[in-house]
């Protein structure tokens, strides 16, 4: 008796990040999509606000600008990489998002209130990293997942 393809799939243990769903999350297109876009550009009038006050929230924990800028290019990379599925996509806006983080740093140093650093642009790219890597695991499917939830309500 010969194997079929269907039987040596349902012999193949599941991974925790299956190429064959995320295939088909990315081609399922999101149904509040508009929402998602404009709750992204939200997040980065958010980033943007907070990189050029003159009063940033004062935050009592060691090294919490440096953690903040990691975790919010992250964030937004991670974020709009769930919209925008295709990798040229994503590269566009890894590349933006740089563009943002090291703009936003000359701003500062041009402000007179707030410092020009080198290290804060290496975060943010760094944070642009880590989400583009994870973009490519199951992460790329929360908004997905968020989706079905409000759908069974």
């Amino acid at each position: 008796m010969a194997l079929r393809s269907t039987d040596l799939d349902a012999a193949r243990p599941q991974r925790a990040f299956d190429s064959t769903r995320a295939v088909a999350a990315a081609a399922a297109p999101l149904r509040y999509r508009g929402l998602w876009l404009a709750l992204g550009w939200v997040f980065v009038a958010c980033v943007i606000y907070l990189s050029l006050t003159a009063n940033p929230p004062r935050i009592p924990i060691p090294n919490a600008y440096d953690i903040g800028h990691l975790l919010s290019y992250f964030w937004l990379m991670i974020w709009f990489a769930q919209i925008h599925r295709r990798r040229g996509q994503r590269l566009a806006i890894a590349a933006m998002l740089c563009a943002l983080g090291i703009a936003l740093e000359f701003i500062q140093g041009m402000t007179g209130y707030r410092m020009f650093d080198y290290a804060d642009m290496t975060l943010d790219v760094a944070g642009v990293a880590v989400g583009l890597l994870l973009a490519r695991t199951a992460a790329q499917d929360g908004l997905h997942a968020l989706e079905r939830k409000l759908a069974r309500r």
